[in-house]
């Protein structure tokens, strides 16, 4: 190959990065926490937003995420995702660093800039933990739902989700008693965040079969608390392969990835929604069908429309 060839080759390889590039999805890189120092890095499993900043949690750690800068995610394989990673200032939340726990959920209670309370699910001992942002727990109490996956918080009642189960609790933390039961729309959920206009979002894997092949399809899609039905469900990027998080903040969905290690940022534009209008008890779960109670729903707490 003359060096003609290769400045025509460079060339186009340069043009290839900034077209794909420009179709691609924003998004930042965490590679923070570890199960321990012999297993690779994960993305955060739990998500939240103190009105300042992204709150990330996985294992035994919680971070925060300031001044984020995404970047566009693009790849040439899914084995080579290239070096585009994004920026942010890192805070270490003085959480619960040297508990023994697995934070699989989080989410926040408050208004803004870390003037409240998180609240974190620990599926290792299948538990609900509220604390400061300081070394100081203020409760905890048995979840509502084994292994618990993801939560949310609304105001008033905390949600409650595993991906080994089909139903979405309303859990009241003061009463510590069940308020409602919902279907999940989506049959793995690993995560939940809500809206403010009475809707929870759930996201999470669905299972689907190609010529035989059996593959994973990450969903993202919205309860109507008022009536259990399933409303919307928002187009994920290509790119998400292990949604393993979710928190509505600033009208952006932030979604952690799992395998990915990022987290992407995703507009809250309701045009692009995808409607819908799914009855709970025609929910493909496979499950006998759980009673959905209906209830005025709460008007404020993380997220908004």
């Amino acid at each position: 190959m003359t060096f003609k060839d290769l400045k025509i080759t460079g060339f186009i390889f340069v043009l290839l990065l900034i077209f794909l590039a420009s179709c691609a999805p924003q998004q930042f890189k965490t590679d923070l926490f570890s199960s321990s120092e012999h297993e690779s890095q994960i993305g955060p499993t739990g998500l939240a937003w103190d009105g300042k900043n992204l709150i990330m949690g996985a294992t035994n750690q919680i971070h925060l995420a300031r001044d984020i800068v995404t970047e566009e995610f693009y790849s040439f394989s899914k084995k080579d995702t290239m070096l585009n990673g994004g920026s942010y200032n890192l805070g270490r939340f003085p959480g619960p660093q040297q508990t023994d726990m697995d934070i699989c959920g989080i989410t926040w209670e408050g208004e803004c800039c870390g003037e409240g309370f998180l609240w974190v699910a620990d599926a290792k001992y299948d538990r609900i933990i509220k604390m400061k942002p300081s070394l100081e727990f203020i409760s905890q109490f048995k979840s509502p739902i084994p292994s618990p996956s993801g939560i949310a918080f609304d105001g008033k009642s905390l949600w409650v989700v595993s991906k080994y189960s089909f139903k979405v609790m309303q859990f009241n933390p003061d009463m510590q008693s069940i308020e409602n039961i919902y279907y999940s729309p989506i049959q793995r959920p690993t995560g939940l965040t809500w809206d403010c206009n009475g809707y929870i979002w759930v996201i999470g894997i669905d299972d689907c079969r190609t010529n035989e092949t059996r593959c994973y399809k990450p969903r993202l899609l919205s309860i109507d608390v008022k009536t259990g039905k399933i409303t919307h469900e928002v187009k994920l990027p290509e790119a998400i392969t292990r949604p393993s998080s979710v928190v509505l903040a600033e009208k952006y969905f932030w979604v952690g990835d799992y395998n990915l290690n990022r987290v992407f940022k995703i507009s809250f534009d309701e045009k692009e929604f995808i409607e819908m209008d799914l009855k709970p008890e025609n929910v493909n779960t496979g499950k006998t069908p759980v009673h959905v109670s209906s209830q005025p729903a709460p008007t404020k707490g993380e997220g908004g429309r």
